[in-house]
């Protein structure tokens, strides 16, 4: 690993990108939250299909075993991807055309991270305690945003049109939601709480009719704290923004599910990924053209992570 010091100066050309800086999200307003009431789900047959051929990756990028627990990625510029990974408080920046890794920085202490995004110069990274991590060149900052381990949160991504970041859980939905619902939080410009009411809601069952390689959530069993089986349903990994149609993407690691939703948050389509190429996909990046990245964890055979590319076909 490179000297700390130098990775901290590489890394503050790395940052110097422009694009919309992080102070605008202390000044814009929050986008308010669906109600539980405005969810709209569309009948299996009036689902579109997605824009991408993911049985066939235009580029596919092996990672380095310090990478093999990858669950999180997003671009770092057009030829610069960055990782984040379950065990240690590490930046991966890697180099596209290069593939390899080119620095490596240290943000915080080891912990279970499990999402990225990138707002400006800064960094954001989510700990599956529902911990956000705010990462310059002058430090790192640390906020609650009233997440916690029973929600799981597990995706985070950078909403351009309201400014605002999106954490999708994994686990329990709260917001007096049923166990067969799934919840993406928007967190409050500034404070970074996660507002009352999840701005998109995943209805479990609806996904499942729509493409019946998913399967509904295994029921907890009756001791605390455990559960009879890992859960089987659609269990969001990551989430991102399409930069051109607005739509949210949430990607499962379970039963490797895809869902597109709308900006009002209906259901647009739904699809499988093939398990060969993603053992377990854990992180989704969008270019700005509308390519699209799909970063899986190693597998029993593999060993190794993996990132692929998917050119647009709209």
């Amino acid at each position: 690993m490179k000297n700390l010091l130098f990775s901290l100066l590489l890394f503050t050309n790395w940052c110097s990108t422009p694009t919309t800086h992080v102070a605008s999200l202390a000044t814009v307003p929050v986008v308010p939250a669906r109600t539980v009431g405005q969810l709209r789900s569309a009948p299996a047959s009036a689902l579109a299909r997605m824009g991408y051929d993911f049985s066939s990756p235009t580029a596919t990028y092996s990672m380095p075993s310090e990478l093999a627990e990858l669950s999180g990625i997003a671009l770092s510029g057009a030829t610069h991807i960055t990782g984040v990974e379950d065990e240690t408080g590490n930046l991966y920046q890697y180099n596209l055309a290069e593939k390899q890794v080119e620095q490596v920085v240290s943000f915080g202490q080891n912990g279970d991270y499990e999402d990225l995004a990138r707002v400006g110069n800064d960094w954001f990274i989510l700990r599956s305690d529902g911990t956000l991590f705010r990462y310059t060149t002058t430090g790192t900052q640390e906020y609650k945003t009233g997440l916690t381990f029973a929600n799981e949160p597990e995706g985070l991504a950078y909403d351009a049109a309201s400014k605002t970041l999106l954490v999708a859980c994994k686990g329990e939905p709260g917001a007096d939601l049923p166990d067969t619902k799934r919840a993406i939080y928007r967190l409050q410009a500034g404070t970074f709480q996660a507002e009352a009411v999840p701005a998109y809601v995943l209805d479990v069952p609806a996904i499942v009719a729509a493409e019946p390689g998913q399967s509904e959530p295994a029921k907890k069993s009756g001791k605390k704290g455990k559960k009879k089986d890992e859960r089987k349903g659609f269990a969001p990994s990551a989430v991102a923004v399409h930069p051109l149609t607005h739509h949210v993407f949430v990607l499962s690691a379970h039963q490797n599910g895809l869902v597109e939703l709308d900006e009002a948050g209906k259901l647009v389509a739904v699809q499988s990924l093939p398990a060969a190429l993603f053992p377990q996909p854990e992180g989704l990046a969008f270019a700005a053209n509308g390519d699209l990245y799909i970063a899986t964890e190693a597998g029993k055979k593999s060993g190794q992570a993996t990132i692929y590319l998917f050119r647009s076909q709209s």
